[in-house]
């Protein structure tokens, strides 16, 4: 099976990831090989790939060595979520808080945790009054509802019966009435 253009448009990006079973790895290359618009492609997402990645290295060595000790930034990443929870003992709140305050970075890691944390209950908050409000009462509702429903006599039955009893107890009468 051959690979089309549209399909390498799909699987460049995990090609050059890395991402692809040995037989599909294959066959991109062999495309790449025989089509120049797609090795074309190739060559320039590659390399912003490549500028990526080195930007990403070069930034986070800048990141946690120049502007954060290596060990305070550890242990700052390690405790944020715990300090958001407010799940530390008070010696280790301090040194969270001080270290956050010297460093923008960090506030602005503190800040996008306690964004997100407020995005998660707001939306929790809305599911929850979006909800109704007495889910099991309501279901158990419907469920002896139905019950109910398997229970009781389809009207066309009821006025069968009816007719029946009329019938029994007027015949009753008649003959008590004859007999006398």
């Amino acid at each position: 099976m051959e690979i089309t253009c549209l399909q390498m448009d799909v699987l460049i990006n995990f090609y050059i990831e890395n991402q692809l079973t040995e037989t599909l790895k294959n066959k991109v290359e062999e495309h790449l090989l025989g089509c120049s618009t797609c090795r074309a492609k190739y060559n320039i997402l590659s390399s912003l790939y490549e500028d990526m990645r080195e930007s990403l290295v070069d930034d986070y060595d800048e990141y946690a060595t120049n502007i954060y000790p290596a060990k305070e930034y550890k242990n700052f990443k390690t405790k944020l979520s715990a300090y958001v929870d407010n799940e530390l003992p008070p010696e280790e709140n301090i040194k969270i808080k001080k270290f956050t305050v010297s460093n923008k970075k960090a506030r602005k890691e503190l800040e996008d945790t306690y964004h997100i944390r407020k995005l998660m209950n707001d939306s929790f908050k809305k599911t929850k009054l979006e909800s109704k409000p007495d889910f099991t009462k309501n279901v158990m509702k419907q469920f002896n509802s139905q019950s109910e429903d398997n229970l009781s006599f389809n009207p066309l039955i009821k006025v069968a019966l009816a007719f029946v009893i009329t019938v029994l107890v007027l015949s009753a009468l008649i003959i008590v009435l004859l007999s006398f």
